[in-house]
């Protein structure tokens, strides 16, 4: 399964209004294959297992999807993201070759009949035998969102969990008499701050 910082497969739904991915972004591992990505923030997981992951937001959806690329080479990938279009009668498609590190294969962007746009990927590591198909579905102007999404998948990179400071819990010995508050402060800690002026 998929958590904040353990996904195997991610749907991703963002809103245009998510300018800046790097400064609004969540970052998922997919700690089984040793794969990381970056979503925008504030999105609800509505799928997770250990082959697909989905996410969404009001009008920016993304799924992923990972499989053996055994037997899958260029014609294959093209093939098959033609093939989806033509499923989803997208219309206004460009192929185009995928630019993101560390993996190969290609991008079909276009239009979806209810006028959405559309991003299908097929992506294949370089490093393992490990294939992505990443759908993504927004609206007009979230162009930028949709590749730096792609353009954050990354394999092998290790992401720092942030660990929670909890202060220490202050114990009172057996018998011993209880410390008296002063005035103004919560256990010794003043609560406002004076200055002389």
């Amino acid at each position: 399964m998929i958590y904040a910082m353990n996904i195997k497969r991610t749907l991703i739904s963002a809103v245009p209004a998510v300018a800046m991915l790097t400064a609004n972004a969540d970052t998922y591992t997919w700690s089984r294959y040793d794969l990381t990505f970056e979503v925008p923030n504030g999105g609800f997981v509505t799928y997770n297992s250990s082959s697909v992951f989905e996410i969404q937001w009001h009008d920016f959806t993304v799924s992923i999807r990972l499989f053996d690329k055994s037997g899958a080479d260029d014609n294959f990938m093209k093939y098959n993201l033609r093939k989806m279009a033509a499923g989803y009668n997208m219309f206004d498609t460009q192929l185009r070759k995928s630019d993101v590190k560390g993996f190969k294969g290609y991008n079909l962007n276009g239009t979806l009949p209810d006028g959405t746009r559309a991003c299908l990927s097929n992506l294949i590591s370089k490093k393992t035998n490990l294939a992505l198909q990443v759908e993504i579905n927004y609206l007009a102007g979230s162009e930028e969102v949709v590749g730096k999404v792609l353009k954050s998948f990354v394999e092998g990179k290790k992401q720092k969990v942030k660990k929670e400071k909890r202060p220490k819990q202050k114990v009172q010995k057996k018998g011993a008499k209880p410390k008296p508050i002063k005035p103004g402060t919560v256990d010794d800690e003043p609560i406002l701050k004076t200055y002389d002026i």
